[in-house]
């Protein structure tokens, strides 16, 4: 049933509450080089396998039925508001990436009793937007991952979402990892149909995002909401 999170449910099968970051993290290049590292921290433990112009590879932490992406985080840029930057990945020998705004300030989702905190539910508190031909073969990507047809997919221009912090205490997301859950099309009425949610966990200081699935049930949904229609010719913005 689509909402916000409360309580302590079972998963489901095809189901998953609050998956997280990858054991370890840090980036391991092919040839260990200052232009493969581009900055990233090399932490202790886990490596992430590197492909094309040395960018991660898209679906290496897909497991057990769940498609999760991960991604490089590029032109990061920031004001009073927003962290504004590129997403970029590997994909079968290509480059695929889209543009993120992400409201600052976000606070935790939880108080010290697991209960919701509603003020911290952001509206468009992540948005999504095309960043031209490189959008438009991830979501070629996304849907051959998923094992839809990918022929002629675009992606849209801009797709907003609600943001909760799956966490307590303190959020600084400048600096430490933070797990975001995100929820698409969920303007009253819910169309049940349209409605999707996923995890978007972001690592600014280790400038990588791991966009991973929530229910395989929202696969429809989320492929169609990020498809360009025929005939849409909305301009393309990151304001």
């Amino acid at each position: 049933m689509p909402g916000l999170p409360g309580g302590n449910a079972i998963p489901e099968p095809g189901r998953r509450e609050g998956h997280g970051f990858p054991k370890n993290r840090s980036i391991r290049s092919h040839v260990l080089s200052a232009s493969v590292l581009r900055g990233l921290r090399i932490g202790v433990a886990t490596e992430i396998q590197l492909g094309i112009d040395d960018y991660p590879i898209l679906d290496q932490f897909s497991e057990e039925g769940f498609v999760d992406l991960t991604f490089e985080i590029v032109d990061l840029a920031e004001d009073d508001a927003f962290f504004r930057f590129h997403l970029a990945s590997s994909f079968e020998g290509e480059v695929v990436g889209m543009g993120v705004v992400l409201r600052k300030g976000v606070g935790p989702g939880f108080d010290e009793d697991m209960d919701l905190i509603q003020e911290n539910v952001y509206r468009q508190g992540v948005r999504f937007y095309s960043a031209g031909e490189q959008s438009d073969r991830l979501v070629r990507a996304i849907a051959k991952l998923y094992g839809y047809d990918a022929a002629a997919r675009r992606m849209i221009a801009e797709e907003a979402f609600t943001a909760i912090a799956l966490q307590q205490g303190e959020i600084d997301l400048a600096a430490h990892p933070v797990r975001l859950k995100i929820f698409g099309r969920d303007a009253d009425p819910i169309d049940e149909d349209r409605y999707y949610e996923s995890f978007f966990n972001v690592d600014i200081a280790n400038r990588l995002v791991f966009w991973n699935e929530k229910d395989q049930d929202y696969r429809n949904a989320l492929l169609a909401a990020l498809t360009r229609s025929e005939g849409d010719s909305s301009q393309i913005s990151a304001s």
